[in-house]
């Protein structure tokens, strides 16, 4: 079963948050970023959604094996692409419960 909660206020709060620490963790390796993102449903504001905060990490391609392993560096579990090309998922560790990164994300830049 899926569990469905109200929109919740705490939700772009926790993205910035988490933002914050992939761009720092970045910075410090030297990886280049494009963007970070929060996507899915909890970045609609009002919409009820499932309280995980997905977030986007989009490198250029080149960028993505260093991306990678500056997530896997903050305790995440790589999980490869999932069908996508060039797109990497990742299990949370348990400090982040309740986040998720479908990045990070080749992009032609």
């Amino acid at each position: 079963m899926i569990g469905v909660a109200g929109y919740d206020l705490a939700w772009p709060r926790r993205f910035e948050q988490l933002r914050r620490e992939y761009a720092a963790a970045r910075a410090a390796a030297g990886v280049p970023v494009v963007a970070i993102e929060h996507v899915g449903s909890t970045s609609v504001p009002g919409l009820a959604a499932k309280p995980v905060i997905d977030c986007d990490i989009v490198v250029a391609g080149q960028d993505v094996a260093a991306a990678s392993g500056v997530l896997a560096g903050l305790g995440f579990r790589p999980l490869g692409e999932r069908g996508i090309p060039l797109r990497w998922a990742f299990t949370e560790p348990e400090r982040l419960a309740g986040t998720r990164s479908q990045g990070p994300s080749g992009a032609k830049v």
